[in-house]
């Protein structure tokens, strides 16, 4: 339920990052954001407004930010890769995410993948916004 994560999310932000807690709490925090805008994102996505072509996005991830580039083609998403990470295990997230998103031509139906729940996010928040942002 979409309502209900946004809603999860929104509370994560209004948590005070503080002691020794501070960073962890600003990094989820930011992790957040970038899925309250990627949740509003591809909720809204019509594929067939975007234009063929090579898009990329970026958004946080576990260890660091995470890039991908999408390539889409006759209204179709052909492909999705991850280009830079600073992930340091999980790695099937990042072919498993990104397959998922290919055969299922969008974000809905996407399961992340075990023990890399926020790679995984990740990748969907940045393939949001790069199809976001070549929506004509």
């Amino acid at each position: 339920n979409l309502d209900q994560a946004v809603a999860y999310y929104e509370h994560v932000l209004t948590l005070r990052a503080s002691g020794r807690m501070a960073k962890r709490i600003q990094r989820n925090q930011q992790r957040a954001r970038a899925n309250i805008e990627g949740i509003k994102l591809y909720d809204r996505l019509e594929l067939s407004r975007v234009p063929d072509g090579k898009y990329s996005g970026k958004a946080p991830a576990y260890a660091g930010d995470l890039q991908i580039e999408v390539t889409v083609a006759n209204g179709r998403i052909e492909s999705v890769r991850v280009t830079a990470h600073k992930e340091k295990q999980f790695y099937s997230a990042i072919q498993d995410t990104t397959a998922q998103i290919v055969k299922e031509q969008g974000f809905t139906g996407i399961d992340a993948t075990t023990g890399a729940t926020i790679t995984s996010e990740a990748i969907i928040n940045a393939t949001a916004k790069a199809l976001a942002g070549a929506v004509k």
